[in-house]
């Protein structure tokens, strides 16, 4: 079933305590509003529709993102962010995970049919006195303002300076006239600069002749028996003033309807209030096509803006351009007009620069317009000026903040200014009031920002205060408390909930740290920052960003001479960790010696065991495998002596892993599997990954390899699928990036899924492209030469050499048997005999220093082919038989048929078909009758074909 692109859906879906208005974008829980995401939203609408059917992700994209192009990763993290609103708990989803095919809603759904919609009827002829207004991208907020006026006698219309209310108030005056016969009036309150003269106003816009001192007396006689529409525009800086008038009319005339715009509610008796958002714009994320783009609203403006001083047509070249003007904007209509105003003047990709550098002064709007909205600035100082002393102060502090802010956060900044934290609340309640804040509620939680726009000019007016060094200075000590308490926290919470609260304060993190290691800062507090910051950047897997700022805070720690030792230590175990991820190993394990030896010296044991873990894991890494194993078995008998169940954990599954590759697999997979089994209880949380990967991603990794290469290929690829899954849940990628790289896409490729492999590849590429780290990239090079060379693609076996070198020359050497083996197998298949024996040379030298029995029996076997591709059988036959009985010794079942294969080919071809019967018929039924692997079907499909043959010759020679 292709699911159609997202539509109105005015019916109701019941499910549970949940009511479900996709016409609405509503989900309420018992009555009360559910915050969700438009994608998560969307995908419940769609699973709603088909309750008990598997919906695929293709289905989930074509409706969600139609037309489109986006990885099925957002619909893991929407389905998590479902799960989570939701409050599915274990044994009571509504969403069942249908492993390799999608997703299924399980709870029963009831539907409400809905009635009929009653039109909205919509202005012949437009008030004479009011200009037709353009409204771009508004449809939604008209209907729902019209809506509010027909229930409620009073709307006021709030936002901030240039989000469009008074254009709004005129489209909605066009479009409900005809429910006013006696007209619509509009009075334009931003000239009044007194609040005595408010009703003179009004009264004035209404055509009412003052006979008396009281106007408001004479306006309420004149329209007594109307029933008008009366629209109040720019009431903010008369706020007091305009709710005891509102109050009075509506009180005195019944059948008067009013419409105000303002920057905060005027909290009069009768009130609706309608906050009017700014316009959408695109995200990064939202594609970059001039199509795309202009589904958005604040693009489409822009356009028109921009297409009315000159013929402009927005291209795909400029959409992404365009694009980032508008979010630099908040889509707030009047700053996106003014710039678009400027498009031939500059050309977009200056404009986007010089808004980046700030160099842009909105101005030059239409002479037509009031003063104040002929530059954005101005709408800016007319709110500003209208502040009290203390939220002005409140609001140049707030200014020091990059993004989303709580009350805390506010209330460690207000101490500048000398308020207390009740005082603080009060002034942030009057700015929220006032469109100057905004306020968000995530998960019961309220949190703040500033639109770009209103940050900047505040900041601006912390500078011209003095109070700019003081308020950075706060901050950053502020932000640094922050991350002490994660890092304290980061082994006792939930890794979703920590991540919650932290992760949307990197930037906060980095504008902290530039003030601190910037002069005059404070590069001790710089330091201090660095090493708070460093769960956080493992966690969001920015290890390139890590990497520069740690070793600029060891530069710091060194210049300053008395930096504290525990602070050192942190920053040399980040710079190891780091440096494990890096294309060169070179100085890693120097690094990591460093790290444990200053453990041990300062006493640390947190540290001792990492810095050991880190050198155990590089000496397995570059191939001294036994070396390695020995320090595993250390890490774990230190972290038993402390009671550490997750290092001990760690330890053993990285022993067991180790322990795999000097063939011990047996013993190893029973490790890993009795891991697995504590680690895959539905109630098991993602952890925090402490030893650079989630500690059950890791399990699952290690188990499939082991599953691998004991004969369970398909159950190994299925093991693997669950790693990815979890580390993408996770959203650490540096955990399902090592998950592809050193596991999946060999595993696939290795058991002959070349079109998993190749999904599995691609995958991993995409997490390259967001966090570019060399050994990722160099793998992916390495497997997709190694497709190639399956696929006979010319110059690819040269290329899998290319990079098999490229791989071992920096270090990364503990596969490299194996990886010359594929070299030599693929030169062998392009008839390169020569190239092929050097490589399987190169192999069999790598296996015999590492003590790789692992994957000895494919040496062989390879070897052997080249050997009979050479004339010589006798010593092929030899290899191969040899193959098999180190593969059998080891329990490499996986390996042992493919030896096993290969001989019995080679027997046969001799014309020894009941030798060739043997050898498979020895080894296939080793394997589980529902194990389908690309090499068992083949022996079983040659065995058949075997037997067959003999029993014909059976009843030949009968």
């Amino acid at each position: 079933m292709i699911a159609s692109p997202p539509k109105p859906d005015a019916d109701t879906y019941r499910f549970g305590p949940f009511r479900l208005f996709p016409n609405r974008q509503l989900l309420l829980r018992e009555g009360v509003p559910i915050p969700i995401g438009g994608r998560a939203l969307d995908i419940l609408t769609l699973l709603a529709r088909r309750p008990g059917e598997v919906v695929s992700k293709a289905d989930i994209l074509k409706f969600c993102w139609p037309g489109v192009f986006v990885h099925e990763s957002n619909i893991k993290v929407n389905i998590a962010a479902l799960r989570r609103a939701l409050s599915e708990r274990p044994g009571e989803p509504y969403i069942a995970t249908v492993t390799g095919r999608g997703y299924r809603f399980v709870a029963p759904v009831d539907v409400e049919a809905a009635e009929a919609p009653s039109a909205v009827q919509s202005a012949a002829i437009p008030p004479r006195a009011l200009k037709q207004p353009l409204v771009i991208g508004r449809s939604q907020e008209l209907e729902n303002i019209a809506r509010k006026l027909a229930s409620a006698r009073c709307v006021t219309i709030v936002g901030p300076g240039g989000v469009g209310k008074t254009t709004i108030a005129l489209a909605v005056a066009h479009h409900v006239q005809r429910n006013y016969p006696d007209g619509v009036s509009f009075v334009d309150l931003s000239t009044v600069g007194d609040a005595q003269y408010a009703a003179a106003a009004i009264a004035s816009g209404v055509g009412v002749r003052q006979r008396s001192e009281d106007a408001l007396t004479d306006i309420i006689a004149l329209i007594q028996e109307r029933r008008m529409l009366l629209i109040l525009d720019n009431c903010e800086h008369l706020n007091a003033t305009m709710t005891r008038i509102v109050n009075r009319l509506l009180e005195a005339v019944p059948t008067l309807a009013l419409l105000a715009t303002s920057r905060e509610p005027l909290w009069s008796k009768a009130e609706d209030i309608y906050r009017l958002p700014s316009l959408e714009a695109p995200t990064i994320a939202a594609g970059a096509t001039a199509a795309t783009a202009m589904e958005f609203s604040a693009v489409r403006l822009f356009i028109k803006r921009a297409q009315e001083r000159g013929k402009y047509v927005l291209n795909d070249a400029d959409a992404p351009l365009v694009s980032a003007i508008c979010r630099h904007l908040d889509g707030i209509p009047l700053a996106v007009e003014l710039v678009a105003s400027k498009v031939f003047a500059y050309g977009i990709s200056t404009l986007l620069a010089m808004l980046e550098q700030k160099f842009l002064l909105l101005g030059n709007g239409e002479r037509t317009a009031p003063l104040r909205q002929q530059t954005f600035l101005a709408t800016l100082d007319w709110s500003y000026r209208l502040l009290s002393e203390d939220e002005a102060a409140l609001l140049r502090l707030l200014s020091v903040f990059a993004g989303a802010f709580r009350v805390p956060d506010a209330i460690a900044m207000s101490k500048i200014a000398g308020l207390d934290a009740t005082q603080t609340i009060d002034a942030m309640e009057r700015l929220t009031s006032k469109s100057l804040v905004y306020a968000e509620h995530h998960d019961g939680t309220p949190t703040y920002r500033l639109l770009k726009s209103t940050r900047a000019y505040a900041a601006e007016r912390l500078e011209g205060a003095g109070e700019q060094e003081a308020g950075l200075q706060r901050h950053a000590s502020h932000i640094l408390s922050l991350f002490e308490r994660a890092a304290e926290e980061l082994d006792s919470r939930d890794k979703s909930d920590w991540m919650a609260d932290y992760a949307n304060r990197i930037d906060d993190l980095r504008n902290a740290m530039s003030w601190a290691f910037d002069f005059p800062g404070d590069r001790m507090l710089g330091i201090r920052l660095t090493v708070a910051a460093i769960p956080l950047w493992f966690e969001l897997s920015s290890l390139g960003e890590m990497q520069s700022r740690v070793e600029r805070a060891l530069l710091a720690a060194r210049d300053l001479g008395d930096c504290p030792t525990d602070l050192t230590l942190k920053l040399i175990a980040a710079k190891a960790s780091g440096m494990s991820f890096s294309q060169h190993l070179a100085a890693t394990e120097a690094a990591w010696q460093e790290c444990y030896e200053l453990g041990v010296k300062s006493k640390s044991v947190k540290y001792e065991l990492f810095g050991l873990w880190g050198v155990a894991s590089h000496h397995v890494y570059v191939g001294r495998i036994l070396e390695g194993i020995e320090c595993f078995r250390k890490f774990i008998a230190l972290a038993e002596t402390q009671n550490d169940q997750p290092a001990v954990d760690e330890g053993q599954r990285s022993l067991a892993q180790s322990e795999i590759y000097v063939g011990k697999i047996t013993s190893a997979r029973q490790c890993l599997e009795a891991l697995a089994a504590r680690y895959q209880q539905p109630s098991e949380p993602v952890q925090l990954a402490r030893f650079q990967a989630e500690r059950g991603v890791a399990i699952r990794c290690s188990l499939a390899h082991a599953l691998w290469a004991s004969g369970e290929p398909s159950r190994a690829l299925q093991v693997m699928r669950e790693a990815i899954e979890r580390a993408d849940v996770s959203g650490h990628i540096v955990s399902q990036s090592n998950a592809l790289a050193r596991f999946a896409i060999p595993i696939a490729f290795w058991a002959g899924d070349y079109v998993t492999c190749t999904d599995f590849l691609t995958l991993l590429e995409e997490n390259a492209r967001r966090e570019d780290i060399g050994m990722w990239r160099e793998v992916c090079l390495f497997f997709r030469s190694a497709l190639d060379a399956k696929r006979q693609v010319a110059g690819a076996a040269s290329a899998v050499r290319h990079h098999v070198d490229v791989l071992t020359s920096v270090g990364h050497s503990v596969r490299a048997p194996m990886h010359y083996s594929m070299a030599a197998e693929a030169f062998l298949d392009a008839n390169g005999l020569d190239d092929a024996k050097a490589m399987i040379a190169v192999a069999h030298d790598y296996a015999l220093k590492q003590s790789a029995k692992w994957c000895l029996p494919e040496i062989l076997r390879i070897d052997a082919l080249i050997e009979l591709q050479s004339g010589n059988a006798g010593r092929a036959e030899e290899l191969l038989r040899r193959a098999i009985a180190e593969a059998s010794a080891i329990n490499a079942l996986t390996l042992e048929l493919r030896a096993a294969v290969s001989l019995s080919s080679k027997l046969n071809g001799d014309g020894h078909l009941g030798e060739a019967l043997e050898v498979l018929q020895a080894v296939c039924p080793k394997f589980n009758s529902d194990e389908a692997f690309a090499d068992l079907k083949e022996a079983r499909e040659r065995m058949a074909q075997l037997q067959s043959i003999k029993a014909k010759n059976k009843v030949t020679s009968a």
